[in-house]
């Protein structure tokens, strides 16, 4: 059974809530970590070395925006009575206490195994306020013994390589290469676009072929082959953790490479001079009212 108490509490509330809680442990209690590596921070499925006692230790954690955090305390020598407390520096929250949990935020949960000396906060669907210091801390009759975790939250982010647009020859090959990188995760999927309609498997327009290499890096290259015109427009490669990027390719003949440069400058100006015009009547309508 899992005991939840609706989250806001004040400081002062939460004080006194955390002090009435039975945190009694024998006085060889300890507080043991496994170091700062980031892995298994953020890595399901691994225990870390039970090895060294330290109160007041600090270790890092990093995990993806959208992803599952695991913040590990490993707690040696605590007594049938003792708890183990998590709890968020940021606004002194009191998150749990044993398995317990003290918030409405039901992606946090307290993982214990009987028997074990890890007393893990997993967090679900991190989020960018997500980010901060976590403390477990363990009351002894020599007093309290506490372990910090820094949580750090990445946003992926994607890009395609070159300028906002990219010109080809009529009947050569359009690559385009999407690097997708800070994602701890590799992307379970990348996914090409032209303009509305997904190509990676296009079997209709043939000549199409996507290679993704996943890791800290994760690249994506799209070849297109046989350029026609009905190949120009918009490019976005999609990946399953980021936001979408996007590149403008114009296919010409040779000689009409610059004209086609100059009719997206010139259509570009034409916006421009639209919007100028629109302000200069509506500027001459106050006026005219203005001065009635």
């Amino acid at each position: 059974m899992k005991w939840r108490v609706a989250g806001g509490m004040g400081v002062p509330l939460a004080a006194a809530i955390f002090f009435m809680l039975p945190l009694f442990t024998s006085s060889t209690g300890d507080i043991r970590h496994h170091g700062t590596s980031r892995s298994r921070g953020w890595r399901g499925g691994v225990q870390p070395s039970a090895d060294v006692t330290a109160n007041n230790s600090v270790s890092n954690v990093t995990a993806q925006l959208g992803g599952t955090a695991y913040l590990h305390c490993l707690v040696g020598h605590l007594s049938e009575r003792g708890q183990v407390s998590w709890i968020r520096k940021r606004d002194w929250h009191i998150l749990s206490s044993g398995k317990f949990t003290y918030t409405n935020d039901e992606r946090f949960q307290v993982l214990h195994g009987e028997g074990s000396e890890d007393w893990t906060l997993q967090i679900k669907f991190v989020q960018k306020r997500d980010n901060g210091t976590y403390e477990c801390q363990v009351s002894t009759r020599t007093g309290i013994v506490s372990h910090y975790v820094r949580l750090q939250i990445v946003v992926p982010e994607a890009f395609i390589l070159g300028s906002g647009e990219h010109h080809v020859d009529l009947g050569s090959v359009i690559h385009l290469i999407c690097i997708v990188e800070k994602s701890p995760t590799p992307p379970q999927f990348v996914f090409w676009y032209h303009n509305d309609r997904m190509i990676n498997y296009d079997a209709i327009r043939g000549g199409i072929s996507v290679e993704t290499e996943p890791g800290a890096r994760t690249q994506s290259r799209l070849t297109v082959r046989g350029a026609t015109l009905k190949d120009s427009g918009n490019y976005t490669c999609s990946a399953s953790n980021t936001e979408p990027a996007s590149i403008h390719v114009f296919v010409s003949e040779g000689s009409n490479k610059m004209a086609a440069i100059l009719r997206r400058n010139t259509s570009a100006i034409h916006g421009i001079t639209s919007s100028v015009t629109c302000l200069l009547l509506l500027s001459s309508v106050m006026v005219h009212f203005g001065l009635r």
